[in-house]
C-alpha cells in the first residue's frame, strides 16, 4: 500500500501543476478516503517520493517547489489534519479501481505476440532473442514506472544490454543512423571559442558611454540584432499553441515566459559589445532583496523571486542589471498593479545593493524593470539623481506582435533595441564605478516592508504574507 501512495506523490512532484506543489496537496495524496496516516507515517512516505523525484528533475524552478515540501510538512499536516476534522476535505468518494497490474499483463503479452512476427528481414534472430527475454520477465516485479511495462524496449533496460553483441547492433541501428559527426571546422570553432572565452567574457569600458540618444553600435550591427528578433518572432507565429486566442489563453504563465519572453530578451541581449549579461529563468531569488529583509533581524529570510533576472558577474559579484515579472497572456487589471509595484521595489533593492559595491555615475546609470503584462511590454529604470534620491521612469512600452501586426513588430524592435543600448551604457557605467569608485557610506534600502500577515489578492490566487517583505 505504502509503494502506491509513494507513487501517487511521486506522480504530482514530477507531473503536476509547478502551483500545486506544496505539503499540504502532497499530504493530500496519502489519504485514503477520510483517513489521515500518522504524521510519522506521512514523512516517510513523502520524505521517499522527494528523494526519488529529485533525482530525475532537471527544471530548476520544480526542482526548487520539491525542496520546499519538507521545510512545510508540519504545517501542511496541521491545515490538512483541521480541515479533515470539519468536513471540509471530501475525500470521501469512490477510487478509482488500480487497474496497473491487469494492463502490465496485457502489455507483456502483446509484446510477445509482435515478438513472434518479425517484420524486417534482420529482425528475426533479433526478435527471437528479445522474445526469450521477456518471457522470463516475472509480471509482479514490473511497476508502471519501467519502460517494458509500457511496451516499451528502453536501450538502457536489460533486456537490450543483454543481447549478444551481434544483435545489439541491430538493435541501435535506427538510433545510429541518426547521429552526425560534427565538421572539422565546427570542431575548431569549438576549439577556438573555448581558447578565447576569457577575453570574451571579461566586461569592457565602452569609450564615453552615456545615455545621448546615440545608438552604441552601428546600423548593421543594428540589423543582425533586429533579424535575431524577427527569426524568434517567426518562430512564435508560427506555433500551434499561439495560434488562436483559445489556445494562447491555456498558456501558463511558464510558458509564455519560456516560449516568447525569454526568447525575445535573450535575442536583444546577446553578443552586447562590452560583455555578457546572464539571463535567469530560475526565479532564484534576488541576492539585493535579501540583503534587505535580513537586515536588523534574527534568522533568514528569503528573498523575493522575480520571474527572470539580467545578471552580470564581475569577479566573485553577481550584480543584478535587471528584473522582469511576467503575468500569463491575459491579465486583470488587479495583476498588473500588483506587478508593478513588486517591480518597482526589486529595482530599489537592486539599486542599493548596487550602491554598497560601488557610486555609478548619477542620472546615468539605472537598474532596469520591464513588466509583461499580457501582451503589453512596458520597459522602466530606477536612476538615482546627483543628490542620490531614485527617479523611476516609464522608458517606453509596445504591445507583443503573437501574429504577424506591422505597427506592433515596429514597436517591439524599437523597445527591445533601446533595452539592448541602455545595457550597453550601464554595464560600462557599471563597471567603470567598480574599478574607480569605492562604495559610498550605503544607507539601507529605501523599500518600506510589508505589513506581516498582510493579505492581498490578484485574478489567480490569493498571496499569503508572513514576514516575507
Amino acid at each position: 500500500m505504502s509503494c502506491l501512495v509513494t507513487a501517487k506523490v511521486e506522480k504530482l512532484l514530477l507531473e503536476g501543476p509547478l502551483d500545486a506543489i506544496c505539503s499540504a496537496t502532497v499530504i493530500y495524496q496519502t489519504m485514503n478516503r477520510n483517513d489521515l496516516l500518522p504524521y510519522e507515517e506521512v514523512i516517510k512516505i513523502v520524505e521517499s517520493a522527494v528523494k526519488s523525484s529529485l533525482k530525475r528533475i532537471r527544471d530548476f524552478q520544480r526542482k526548487e517547489s520539491v525542496m520546499e515540501v519538507l521545510t512545510e510538512m508540519k504545517s501542511g499536516y496541521k491545515s490538512i489534519l483541521g480541515l479533515n476534522k470539519i468536513k471540509v476535505l471530501d475525500t470521501n468518494k469512490e477510487s478509482t479501481p488500480d487497474t496497473t497490474e491487469e494492463e502490465i499483463k496485457k502489455n507483456i503479452e502483446m509484446l510477445n505476440e509482435k515478438l513472434k512476427h518479425p517484420l524486417g528481414d534482420d529482425d528475426g534472430p533479433l526478435y527471437s532473442a528479445l522474445k526469450k527475454t521477456v518471457e522470463n520477465i516475472v509480471l509482479s516485479d514490473l511497476t508502471w514506472r519501467d519502460p517494458v511495462a509500457n511496451m516499451v524496449l528502453s536501450d538502457n533496460s536489460y533486456i537490450v544490454t543483454g543481447l549478444h553483441r551481434k544483435l545489439k547492433p541491430i538493435f541501435m541501428e535506427p538510433c545510429n543512423k541518426m547521429k552526425c559527426t560534427p565538421p572539422k571546422l565546427v570542431v575548431k570553432k569549438c576549439e577556438d571559442f573555448l581558447e578565447n572565452f576569457e577575453v570574451l567574457s571579461t566586461h569592457k569600458i565602452v569609450e564615453n558611454a552615456k545615455h545621448d540618444n546615440k545608438w552604441k553600435e552601428d546600423d548593421s550591427d543594428l540589423l543582425k540584432i533586429t533579424g535575431r528578433i524577427l527569426d524568434v518572432l517567426g518562430e512564435i507565429w508560427s506555433s500551434p499553441i499561439y495560434a488562436t486566442s483559445t489556445s494562447r489563453n491555456k498558456q501558463s504563465e511558464g510558458t509564455y515566459i519560456t516560449d516568447v519572453i525569454v526568447p525575445l530578451l535573450r535575442a536583444s541581449l546577446a553578443n552586447l559589445p562590452n560583455g555578457y549579461i546572464c539571463t535567469s529563468i530560475a526565479e532564484r531569488q534576488s541576492i539585493a532583496s535579501k540583503i534587505r529583509k535580513n537586515k536588523g533581524i534574527d534568522g533568514e529570510r528569503i528573498g523575493k523571486k522575480p520571474d527572470i533576472m539580467g545578471i552580470m558577474k564581475q569577479d566573485t559579484n553577481d550584480i543584478e542589471l535587471i528584473y522582469v515579472e511576467s503575468s500569463r497572456i491575459t491579465c486583470s487589471e488587479k495583476k498588473k498593479d500588483d506587478y508593478d509595484v513588486k517591480l518597482w521595489r526589486e529595482m530599489i533593492d537592486g539599486t542599493s545593493a548596487i550602491n554598497a559595491l560601488c557610486r555609478p555615475a548619477g542620472n546615468e546609470f539605472g537598474v532596469v524593470g520591464i513588466q509583461i503584462a499580457g501582451l503589453d511590454m512596458r520597459l522602466n529604470v530606477l536612476v538615482k539623481d546627483l543628490g542620490g534620491i531614485p527617479r523611476y521612469f516609464h522608458l517606453d512600452h509596445a504591445e507583443i506582435p503573437i501574429s504577424p501586426h506591422l505597427t506592433n513588430t515596429k514597436s517591439l524592435i524599437r523597445v527591445l533595441l533601446n533595452l539592448r543600448n541602455v545595457m550597453i551604457v550601464n554595464k560600462s557605467l557599471i563597471t567603470q564605478a567598480l574599478l574607480e569608485n569605492p562604495p559610498r557610506n550605503t544607507s539601507q534600502s529605501t523599500t518600506v516592508s510589508t505589513p506581516d500577515n498582510s493579505m492581498y489578492y490578484n485574478s489567480n490566487s490569493v498571496y499569503y504574507n508572513s514576514n516575507n517583505n
